[in-house]
């Protein structure tokens, strides 16, 4: 199984380093030392074997592997796995694994490249195999799986010349919201209250469905809650209120696709939540200072 995707046009010779594989394709490629493994565990029991130590993993389940990471497969019983290959040049070409593997990016705090290197830094720099092993609720399983069911259907499907941009873009906003999840696995073991309990459940609802449209009402009536209560657990947990903290979201994730994509800005405000291009273009400006065309323009790393 080739580990990248050829564009189907013979003229056009562009070459993607990611694809995704199905369970056949695990036990073959588990242990390629070229690729990031992002693997998708959703039914099934299987064992990995890491450094001496097993692990079983439940269904449903996430597992972040880097290029370093080879551990033994085994099967235990019949398992449906969905399995993402990627080269970190994917997001950015200086992203090699050399330099990844190296303290280059750890300090660039603030910077565009920052960002980028953020989106992986679990992959290379969690210590211990087992917390890049995460147990996933069923609406984060569904999340996933549709991001990882957009990339594939770009990169086979290649039905537009924005199929490369399209692609990576689905990759970034997969990478957000893992990103998302490990800190919250981070924070599993924590002791809960109850207003740590509703800025939980609201934040994962968030961060899961910020390009739908969301309103303040909808919030309230959906997770039981009056809107001061809302708007002061969210204050005190970040400062902002419910909807300053999704338009932030939204924002963070708008940029990422901006600098990374070529993506036409109308489908950008689409994907995270604005189905008006010009509004978003008024909120993006108040929120960063530049119109999105703009910041593209300053922080693109499209080849």
């Amino acid at each position: 199984m080739n580990l990248f995707t050829k564009s189907y046009n013979p003229d056009w010779g562009r070459i993607v380093d990611m694809t995704v594989g199905k369970n056949s394709s695990l036990s073959e490629n588990i242990k390629d030392e070229t690729v990031f493994k992002y693997i998708l565990h959703e039914k099934g029991k299987i064992e990995l074997g890491n450094n001496g130590k097993s692990y079983m993993i439940k269904e449903p389940s996430l597992i972040l592997l880097s290029d370093k990471d080879c551990p033994d497969f085994k099967a235990l019983s019949k398992a449906s796995d969905t399995v993402l290959y990627f080269k970190p040049s994917v997001l950015r070409d200086e992203f090699t694994l050399s330099a990844l593997h190296g303290e280059k990016y750890e300090t660039a705090f603030g910077t565009a490249v920052y960002q980028d290197y953020y989106l992986i830094r679990y992959f290379i720099k969690t210590e211990e195999f087992n917390e890049r092993i995460i147990p996933l609720s069923a609406w984060e399983l569904g999340r996933i799986k549709g991001l990882l069911d957009s990339i594939n259907t770009e990169l086979t499907t290649q039905y537009d010349g924005f199929w490369p941009c399209r692609s990576r873009s689905f990759l970034m906003e997969l990478l957000f919201f893992t990103q998302f999840l490990c800190q919250t696995f981070e924070g599993n073991n924590k002791v809960l209250y109850e207003d740590d309990t509703n800025f939980s459940l609201i934040t994962e609802y968030l961060n899961e469905h910020y390009n739908d449209e969301i309103s303040l009402e909808s919030i309230t009536k959906k997770f039981n809650i009056n809107r001061n209560k809302l708007n002061n657990i969210f204050l005190n947990k970040t400062s902002k209120t419910c909807l300053n903290y999704l338009m932030n979201l939204r924002i963070d994730m708008a940029k990422i696709i901006l600098a990374n994509t070529e993506l036409p800005v109308s489908e950008v405000a689409g994907r995270v939540g604005y189905s008006d291009s010009n509004y978003f273009t008024k909120i993006f400006k108040k929120m960063t200072g530049s119109t999105p065309s703009a910041f593209r323009n300053s922080n693109s790393t499209c080849r």
